[in-house]
């Protein structure tokens, strides 16, 4: 991706927009499941995006998408790296997608939010889908997902389904979209309808190893509350000697003595 640069910095124009251009035919987006270390990074006819902090650990990320607002960017607690992103944001050397443009963060761009949200809707519930759907804008040939599994539980349930809907809007649109078989993404274990005795028989398995581990939990729970119970009454052993001990021993004249001829 091409951006008009002056001194470091990327030219806004007056009315707010950015002159960028797509130079490849192919872009890869990587997120933070464990896929992304299977990304073609060292393939030059891709283009690399990511968001929020990835390039912590891909280095290589030409385009970064930090889409929450500034204040949220300021005072959400990101595993103590908070005040790091927000410094590493505005030393960047690449371009980055913001909301809007901020005179202390040089390469940040206005994402071109009203634009996007006018031809494709506002289906839009995480920064992937925002990621997609700008692919598609500006015209790429294949769009490839890494480390975009959507398999944890917020992720399936709010999140994944936008996500599904831009890659199946790409593909409607001609197209190529990549998804690693790792990833949670666009898969089915069974056809409906022609493979309902097959989704049967995993459903009884699935339920059959679910009992079995409760069971197990259950079990280990009694052990645990057990051992917990004994561990309690050894400790108020412990103390009850303890008090003996300074109470009736230590007042003693004769401890010293005593425990002389004791050893």
């Amino acid at each position: 991706m091409a951006f008009e640069m002056k001194d470091g910095k990327v030219i806004i124009s007056p009315d707010g927009k950015v002159n960028f251009k797509r130079e490849k035919e192919k872009v890869c987006i990587i997120g933070f499941a464990p896929t992304w270390k299977d990304a073609p990074l060292n393939d030059d006819s891709f283009e690399f995006w990511g968001c929020n902090e990835i390039y912590m650990i891909i280095p290589k990320i030409e385009l970064l998408f930090e889409l929450h607002g500034r204040k949220e960017i300021a005072d959400k607690e990101r595993d103590k790296v908070k005040q790091e992103h927000l410094n590493w944001l505005k030393n960047a050397r690449i371009p980055i997608m913001m909301q809007k443009h901020y005179d202390d963060i040089p390469n940040s761009l206005p994402f071109p939010k009203d634009q996007i949200v006018e031809k494709y809707g506002t289906y839009f519930t995480n920064t992937i889908s925002w990621q997609i759907a700008l692919a598609i804008d500006m015209g790429f040939k294949e769009i490839h997902l890494y480390g975009v599994n959507m398999a944890n539980e917020e992720e399936y349930m709010s999140q994944r389904p936008s996500v599904e809907y831009f890659v199946g809007l790409a593909e409607g649109k001609g197209i190529k979209v990549y998804i690693p078989e790792q990833s949670d993404l666009c898969k089915s274990w069974t056809l409906y309808g022609f493979e309902d005795e097959m989704s049967t028989t995993m459903s009884k398995r699935i339920k059959h190893l679910h009992d079995e581990h409760l069971e197990r939990k259950n079990q280990c729970e009694a052990i645990a509350q057990n051992n917990i119970a004994m561990m309690h009454q050894s400790i108020g052993f412990m103390q009850a000697t303890d008090y003996m001990q300074k109470a009736f021993i230590y007042p003693n004249a004769n401890f010293n003595e005593i425990q002389r001829k004791e050893t």
